[in-house]
């Protein structure tokens, strides 16, 4: 069983300083209709990028194949982080390194800036129809490029043997679990969101989306945890868990469902009481592609109740169409505008546009916290 790597290297630095939203041609499906395309791209080539690890492995089983099996393409995913905005502006404008990628917020704003997306024509699209008006909200005018796929969070990990359960975040603050708590090292934004979750200073996580010194009290806050790993990725989260190292985690949506299904005898996996922080994936068209038409129908079946269903079968990512069947592994699904609108607290597009402003500093003050916890 593979896990979520970290999300995000370096290169984020880059475009969080370009996070201004560009605009780009809109979309034209001009071959057919995709409401009648059965059969029309039989044999066409798609290269669609989804995130790397167990999404990709998901995406793949629930959304890839199901789509060759129903119009005999040869559309194909592939595994990226943040990576594919470089990718697609180092390449030649007519000749794209793949035609549609998922994007969360961070890529959306960089990719647009780099107007490398098109815009989606939703008179040809059913699907929205049925999608949480939230998704649209929380986008601004970005939500004119790509289609809403649904998106991914933080979620709570538990040892039954720690007798606490992630009912709550308050408890990696549990003088039980005292330096058994891990977090993760690279993506320390996620982190942050934990503390603010549960300040009552401001709403949902905007604690975080201040100058460092306004973000200040949420490193103190986790430097009381004294946590002695911070995890660098998935498969070290997993050690960490299953050799008794931490007790209490943060973990990734993308990562909770194959992590329960395996070892759910022994821990237990949920969003607490509080809500949490969420990325949305959306997915977009990337300009000069040479399978524009065949790129739309992809995107229209991605709005489809019975892809989106299957992908959520296998999964704890959450979908963005409103009349989905919760699946086994998640009891209290979202199931509501207003239960998407309470759960998911979402790290906006503005919200990259502030924190990437003071990226350095608090990279800086991330990594001293990490050496204060670490010492004990």
């Amino acid at each position: 069983m593979t896990f979520k790597a970290t999300r995000y290297s370096g290169t984020r630095r880059h475009f969080l300083r370009q996070a201004a939203v560009g605009l780009a041609m809109p979309a034209i499906i001009g071959r057919a209709m995709v409401s009648t395309a059965q059969a029309a791209f039989e044999g066409e080539g798609l290269i669609v990028v989804s995130w790397s690890g167990n999404h990709e492995l998901s995406f793949r089983e629930a959304v890839i194949d199901p789509f060759n099996a129903k119009y005999g393409t040869k559309a194909e995913t592939v595994g990226g982080w943040d990576q594919m905005v470089s990718q697609i502006v180092a390449a030649p404008a007519d000749n794209p390194p793949f035609d549609i990628t998922i994007a969360d917020e961070y890529t959306t704003s960089s990719g647009l800036a780099e107007k490398i997306f098109l815009e989606t024509d939703r008179s040809k699209m059913n699907g929205f129809a049925a999608v949480y008006p939230w998704f649209d909200a929380m986008r601004g005018d970005a939500r004119k490029y790509g289609v809403p796929f649904g998106g991914g969070s933080l979620w709570m990990l538990t040892a039954k043997s720690a007798g606490l359960k992630p009912d709550s975040w308050k408890n990696f603050w549990n003088p039980k679990v005292r330096g058994k708590t891990t977090m993760d090292a690279a993506a320390f934004y996620w982190d942050l969101c934990i503390p603010a979750l549960l300040s009552q200073t401001k709403p949902g996580i905007d604690e975080v989306f201040g100058t460092p010194a306004e973000v200040e009290p949420l490193f103190l806050e986790l430097e009381k945890l004294r946590m002695p790993k911070w995890y660098k990725d998935g498969a070290e989260l997993s050690n960490l868990m299953l050799q008794d190292e931490a007790e209490v985690a943060m973990m990734y949506s993308a990562d909770a469902y194959g992590f329960i299904k395996v070892h759910g005898a022994e821990f237990d996996a949920a969003i607490p009481q509080e809500g949490t922080a969420s990325y949305t994936n959306w997915f977009m068209k990337v300009r000069g592609t040479r399978h524009s038409d065949l790129s739309d129908l992809f995107m229209a079946y991605l709005l489809e109740q019975e892809t989106q269903q299957r992908f959520l079968d296998v999964s704890t990512d959450f979908m963005s169409r409103s009349d989905l069947k919760a699946p086994p592994q998640w009891a209290n699904y979202p199931t509501s505008n207003e239960d998407m609108a309470r759960m998911f607290n979402l790290f906006s597009l503005q919200g990259w546009e502030i924190f990437g402003a003071n990226w350095e500093a608090l990279d800086a003050r991330m990594k001293k916290t990490i050496a204060v916890t670490t010492e004990g």
